[in-house]
């Protein structure tokens, strides 16, 4: 019998967090060489052909925001430090509340404002979505050169050793040399020529932060320090060593964090001096936030999480439709969005070595062909997921980077047609006429066994005889992270916000799993670099030119992705299923909620 396939996005996303903490986004989109966060008004294109999600959700409300309540989500994994100097940025879930960056996500032209982003997926990086936080303005004088004017009147958090004092433009000095020199520190050690290669400079009466890097580095420079680097106090750095104690914890975000207990709660408070207001809407001009405090509860297993949910001890979960559709389907109240994955697991080939049979594109294409990308679709998803998801998805803020499926030339669709009599044929004619043997290590998970299986029988009908070789999650994660493996692995790639890095398909990170090296990709990587933080639209188009020609060279092949779906109770207010304001920012979204608290007495009786 064959098993549903059970990543819920809270799980995934905890794993996603170790997988794609390398995913860098897609740069600003301006009309010259300058940009700066008060002027950048270019818009995201959009496509006319994808898929339409299905959404239950109101417009934005004309309500009259209200103070009060506290905010309740649960994450499927544990909450796993506080200090970027010795942790991932990725998992420091707390942080994004009581700590920020010097740029974020701009919330006025999301669902609350003018529509032109959904604010769902973690890799969302362009500049034409952000606005200022710690630097109120930015500007590009040139490419491997960015200058950051600092916000007056920003102050620490209200506790020693800081005691509320005013943000510095030494803070942002101090914090971006720790974060290139600490021995922990991920860009440090992920992005250690940047790190070596980057200057800081700051002149504290223009209150300006200058950041330099060689050219070479600038994708990476604009990309990894404006909305991925949390602003710390020094002096509290210098009282306690590092701030992996929550108890220490101090920054300039809208709330406190007063309690935590690994694997069970992280409970915060408002900040009563935070300098933030409400950028749009009936609210507009508000000090933020509106909640009295946020309680983030842990909560693994995902049927506890369904059932805290079903009851109104959350506000809202982020799950597959597998386990989403029954609290949809028995409560018309329920508002919800649905959106997909902003990564994909696929089956990566040693296209490097010339004495194997993947380094033909023949066999590569056959093999895709072998594939019966619609039985996945409809018996692992119900029919909900996407088909092309690799190397990137599509998503509102990136559409004009993604070419649907139905728009790619005809010999590039037949990829996906699970013809086995045409794959037949290619491996025939690629000297395979009666197949051959491979293998293909796994993850020891049903989830991925199962998967692997499916991959095996399809395989089969062309001759193709797959050993799986099933190994350990520390096995696993290791020969993913390096790239070790002989024949065939099932590995993920990064998301949508590298794809003008082309960190999936080409260089030596451990994202280009096939060890792809090709020069109509290297032509096309030089030319984009030059529009980096200058032209998002040529990026995206230029992403979309590459496209038809990548996809039929079928280096990687991806698996399909289910759909998820926010689900969200109608007393949340100012809220339309926004995950990540910024880039990888959970759960930044919530210092812009408001709670109709009448409403809620009303369901639930709490």
């Amino acid at each position: 019998m064959r098993r549903k396939l059970s990543w819920t996005f809270l799980s995934l996303l905890a794993l996603i967090a170790v997988l794609a903490v390398s995913c860098q986004a897609a740069p600003a989109t301006t009309t010259g060489t300058t940009t700066t966060a008060t002027t950048t008004t270019s818009k995201p294109a959009t496509t006319t052909t994808t898929t339409i999600p299905e959404v239950k959700t109101t417009a934005p409300s004309a309500e009259k925001p209200q103070y009060g309540g506290i905010g309740t989500i649960a994450l499927g994994a544990d909450i796993q430090g506080f200090d970027e100097a010795t942790v991932g940025h990725t998992y420091l879930y707390a942080t994004h509340l009581t700590n920020e960056e010097l740029l974020t996500g701009n919330w006025a032209i999301g669902p609350a404002g003018t529509g032109e982003a959904n604010f769902i997926l973690g890799g969302i990086n362009n500049f034409a979505t952000k606005t200022g936080a710690l630097a109120d303005s930015w500007s590009i004088p040139t490419l491997g050169k960015m200058v950051f004017h600092i916000r007056a009147g920003v102050h620490f958090q209200d506790k020693p050793p800081t005691s509320g004092r005013e943000v510095t433009v030494d803070d942002i000095i101090y914090n971006l040399k720790r974060m290139t020199t600490a021995p922990r520190a991920y860009i440090n050690t992920a992005y250690h020529s940047l790190a070596v290669g980057s200057v800081f400079t700051g002149d504290n009466a223009a209150r300006t932060v200058t950041i330099e890097a060689p050219i070479s580095e600038w994708a990476n420079l604009s990309t990894l320090y404006p909305d991925y680097l949390f602003i710390y106090p020094p002096e509290a750095i210098a009282k306690f060593g590092d701030l992996t104690d929550w108890r220490n914890a101090c920054g300039t975000g809208p709330f406190m964090i007063t309690d935590f207990i690994s694997n069970g709660s992280a409970t915060f408070k408002r900040n009563p001096n935070y300098w933030g207001t409400d950028p749009v809407g009936p609210g507009k001009g508000n000090q933020l936030p509106y909640l009295d405090g946020v309680k983030i509860l842990i909560i693994p297993d995902v049927s506890t999480r369904m059932t805290a949910m079903r009851v109104g001890k959350l506000d809202g979960v982020a799950e597959q439709w597998d386990y989403v559709k029954d609290i949809i389907q028995g409560n018309s109240q329920l508002q919800y969005k649905q959106y997909v994955a902003d990564s994909c697991y696929a089956i990566a080939m040693r296209t490097d070595k010339p004495d194997l049979a993947f380094a033909k594109k023949e066999v590569r294409q056959a093999l895709t062909m072998a594939i019966d990308f619609n039985s996945f679709k409809d018996q692992y998803y119900s029919g909900k997921a996407e088909i092309l998801v690799w190397p990137v998805i599509y998503t509102k803020e990136y559409a004009a980077a993604y070419v649907p499926l139905d728009k790619l030339p005809a010999n590039v669709q037949e990829l996906y047609s699970h013809n086995i009599t045409k794959a037949k044929k290619l491996l025939t004619d690629a000297g395979y006429p009666t197949g051959f043997k491979a293998t293909m290590i796994t993850y020891n998970n049903p989830t991925f066994t199962d998967v692997a299986a499916q991959f095996k029988a399809m395989w089969a009908d062309i001759g193709v005889d797959l050993t799986i070789n099933a190994v350990d999650y520390a096995v696993w994660f290791s020969r993913v992270s390096a790239r070790s493996y002989d024949e065939l692995l099932y590995s993920w790639n990064s998301g949508i916000g590298t794809f003008f890095k082309m960190i999936n398909f080409r260089g030596t990170s451990q994202y280009n799993v096939s060890y792809v090296n090709d020069p109509q990709i290297e032509k096309a990587w030089t030319e984009m670099q030059q529009y980096v933080g200058v032209d998002e639209a040529k990026l995206n188009q230029l992403n979309a030119a590459l496209m038809p020609y990548l996809l039929e060279q079928a280096y990687v092949i991806g698996k399909p992705n289910p759909w998820a779906y926010v689900v969200w109770w109608p007393w949340v207010k100012n809220y339309h299923g926004e995950l990540q304001v910024g880039y990888y920012n959970l759960p930044s979204y919530m210092m812009y909620e408001w709670q109709d608290q009448a409403l809620k007495k009303k369901l639930t009786g709490q």
